[in-house]
């Protein structure tokens, strides 16, 4: 019943709110399958591809399917608990933890690569566990088909392969698997899964690897992002849940060390590595917080068995104690209270993550009129989340056109560059970059002239005294003559 509910509150919200601009970005993806693009493997697009199928290209036409797996999600974690602990309580506690956190209960109403991706991970440490339970070698079958698609959903799916490895070397009675010709069946099912997207990565000069697997290389030390990193999962997890996942994977990790038992090792095996890759990259970067969204099936499950096991410790035992009979009601009211201020914004904040999405159909708007007004023959822009969401929220009437990264639209037909030569552009630039842009579009156009700004809005607060409606604004640029031959590409803004 609650999982029906809060669905059904998602479903709206999920209709009710803008594109976020990442969204808006592979919708544009979903437009033009193809088998790999710049920035990530291709299921996202194919779920949105299929999402807008059914309800078309409005918002909840986009997202419907990402609130349905969100949903799913719950029972994902209420099957692997019950088969990890034979308790049918502790399944229902974990299904209704899923439910208490923010990653879902206000993350399941966005469609990104995480969506997918917490599916496949998920299905996959079923199959695990049902091979470990049964000594079938046929699931191994479903294993590499579900390794194979997380992988093509997002390329952190390398952690969830090596915690497999790690999870039958470490517990012996799972070490004859590695002489199983079911486990290399599996392996073979699983790479060619992968194979069209790592050719098309071969056949883009490796552009999507390389973007992501080159973060991995250390830059300049900064450890101040790591306490953000922690901050940040507190956050998403609710803190209350936060301190039953601490506890659980303690416990896990424990167990797994001095017994070896399978199913706790199981549980390390795929949550440590990417939790101490990303502690050890916030060393040096910023680490969003939904890089371990995937971890959300094993964190839970960890949570529920270490409730299982209160520590001797009194005030340890009173605070989780406390904390499993409060983080479901905390964390639904939490979830609900995002999505609500997403819709109605309720606290005006200074840096508010939600007001990205509103205001973008009126922005659309305006620069078309303005575009028209300055005899535009396209709308410019220097990022690719302008793009977006010029390009989902307007009318395409002058074409929107990213002047750099083209890497990021290989899927896509090349922009009539005849066109973009002929006339004059009009030049869109988010406050941040106004100084970037301007010298980028100098370095490249012989004529530049300032053509005005254009304020980007959302709804009063509920309490007026509380603050305006302005969110931003976006800077424009009358560009002609472009410098040289071919795309006027204004080249990388740093």
């Amino acid at each position: 019943m609650l999982v029906a509910l809060l669905s059904g509150i998602r479903f709206w919200a999920a209709g009710a709110l803008g594109l976020a601009a990442d969204e808006a970005y592979y919708w544009i993806w979903s437009r033009n399958l193809a088998l790999g693009y710049f920035d990530h493997p291709p299921m996202v697009a194919v779920l949105i591809r299929a999402s807008t199928a059914v309800f078309g290209d409005s918002e909840l036409g986009i997202r419907w399917i990402a609130v349905l797996l969100g949903a799913l999600a719950s029972l994902g974690v209420w099957r692997l608990v019950f088969r990890l602990t034979g308790s049918m309580r502790a399944a229902l506690a974990g299904a209704a933890l899923v439910q208490g956190t923010l990653f879902l209960g206000a993350g399941s109403m966005l469609v990104t690569p995480d969506t997918p991706l917490v599916l496949f991970w998920t299905l996959a440490l079923l199959a695990l566990v049902e091979l470990w339970r049964t000594g079938r070698g046929a699931w191994w079958i479903a294993i590499g088909l579900a390794i194979g698609l997380a992988f093509i959903s997002k390329y952190t799916a390398v952690f969830l392969g090596l915690g497999v490895l790690i999870w039958l070397a470490v517990v012996p009675e799972l070490r004859r698997w590695f002489a199983s010709p079911w486990t290399y069946a599996g392996g073979a099912v699983c790479l060619a899964v992968m194979a069209p997207t790592l050719w098309w990565n071969v056949s883009a000069g490796g552009a999507s690897l390389t973007k992501q697997f080159g973060r991995a290389v250390p830059q300049a030390f900064d450890p101040r992002f790591v306490p953000e990193f922690v901050a940040g999962q507190a956050a998403l997890l609710t803190p209350l849940i936060g301190l039953l996942v601490l506890w659980g994977l303690w416990v896990v990790v424990r167990d797994a060390v001095r017994n070896r038992a399978a199913g706790e090792v199981l549980l390390a095996a795929t949550t440590l590595p990417l939790v101490a890759y990303l502690v050890w990259y916030g060393l040096f970067d910023r680490v969003q917080g939904n890089w371990t969204a995937c971890l959300l099936p094993a964190s839970i499950t960890a949570a529920v068995i270490g409730a299982l096991k209160l520590p001797a410790w009194r005030p340890a035992r009173i605070a989780l104690t406390i904390s499993m009979r409060g983080s479901v009601v905390v964390g639904v009211v939490l979830g609900l209270l995002v999505m609500a201020h997403a819709a109605w914004r309720i606290v005006p904040l200074a840096a508010d993550p939600t007001s990205q999405l509103s205001g973008w159909a009126d922005v659309a708007a305006k620069l078309e009129k303005a575009a028209v007004e300055q005899g535009a023959v396209a709308i410019g822009v220097g990022s690719y989340t302008l793009n977006a969401q010029l390009r989902y929220y307007g009318s395409s009437v002058p074409p929107v056109v990213q002047l750099n990264e083209r890497a990021r639209y290989l899927m896509e037909p090349t922009p009539d560059v005849a066109l973009l030569r002929r006339g004059p552009i009009l030049v869109v630039a988010e406050n941040r970059r106004e100084a970037q842009v301007l010298a980028a579009l100098r370095a490249r156009f012989r004529s530049v002239e300032r053509a005005g700004s254009v304020e980007r809005h959302w709804r009063m607060p509920l309490i007026a005294v509380f603050g305006g409606s302005y969110v931003d604004t976006l800077f424009l640029f009358k560009v002609a003559d472009p410098i040289g031959d071919g795309f006027p590409d204004i080249g990388p803004l740093r």
